[in-house]
């Protein structure tokens, strides 16, 4: 019976591939590659956290219909007002960027620079004052 070993260059073969495919696979992990757009890839903790700022977006726009009820259908003038509707500081931070949520008070918008881009806010927005 003869045993069968992997000779020197089969084994590199195979460190090699495992090497090309870390390479491909590792930046889109971590957030340090690029999709075929052009735009950075978040990391998956990144994508959790713009996931979570955009629930809390959901939550404030809710909150919003709340303050509107009770007020005679005026907006809040800033989004300190919502506490007792259940809004927290931790609710007011977009979890990526760790910035302020921008809001308007003419409109009634809420909207994050990292998670929300563009018509998203507006579109909760929209869907809050058809309620």
């Amino acid at each position: 019976m003869q045993r069968r070993i992997f000779t020197l260059i089969e084994i590199l073969v195979v460190v090699v591939i495992l090497g090309i495919l870390a390479a491909i696979v590792i930046p889109r992990l971590t957030g340090g590659g690029k999709d075929a757009a052009g735009k950075r890839v978040l990391a998956p903790k990144e994508k959790a956290q713009q996931v979570g700022t955009i629930s809390y977006v959901s939550q404030i726009q809710q909150a919003i219909t709340m303050y509107k009820m009770d007020n005679d259908e005026r907006l809040p003038a800033s989004l300190q007002e919502l506490k007792r509707y259940g809004v927290t500081d931790e609710m007011l931070v977009d979890g990526v960027s760790k910035q302020p949520l921008q809001y308007n008070p003419q409109t009634g918008e809420v909207t994050s620079p990292t998670a929300l881009p563009g018509s998203v806010g507006r579109a909760l927005n929209l869907q809050n004052q058809g309620q």
